[in-house]
């Protein structure tokens, strides 16, 4: 594992969801949920992202956008989310728990919100989904923290 110190930038790119406790992705009406940063101009100092979530629903694919602002003074990699349009008024805070030394896959925990509950998502990154020492290791990760797999 890295130290979770980690720069904003080892996020940037697509990641898929593997392994979750978070309701949303856990009921079947949802699959193939992917994460998507990209970098966004520091505001306040604090290094952003854009963060959009991609998933499938009812044969249609569908889309979370919001922008994440890094959380100062938090140790590790914290991130207050912001949803954007209609959701604007929606925010979360997750952070990074656990990464990979190549930045394969990751742990991302997520505190309560108004609107969902505190979860776990493992994530791998979309280029290493065919890789099975990567998906081993991110099986071995959702396995103990009382994750479920969701379907490829």
């Amino acid at each position: 594992m890295e130290s979770l110190g980690l720069p904003t930038e080892r996020l940037v790119g697509s990641w898929r969801i593997v392994w979750s406790t978070f309701p949303m992705w856990l009921t079947g009406r949802r699959s193939g949920a992917t994460f998507t940063y990209a970098p966004l101009p520091e505001r306040g100092g604090a290094a952003r992202l854009r963060d959009v979530v991609s998933y499938r629903a009812r044969g249609r694919e569908r889309r979370i956008v919001g922008t994440d602002t890094r959380l100062p003074g938090r140790a590790g990699t914290a991130f207050r989310w912001r949803g954007r349009g209609v959701l604007a008024p929606l925010t979360s805070v997750w952070e990074v728990a656990e990464i990979a030394e190549d930045g394969s896959w990751a742990v991302i925990t997520f505190a309560k919100s108004l609107v969902t509950p505190a979860g776990i998502d493992v994530v791998v990154r979309t280029e290493h989904l065919s890789d099975p020492e990567v998906m081993a290791a991110a099986e071995r990760a959702g396995v103990r923290l009382g994750a479920t797999r969701l379907p490829a």
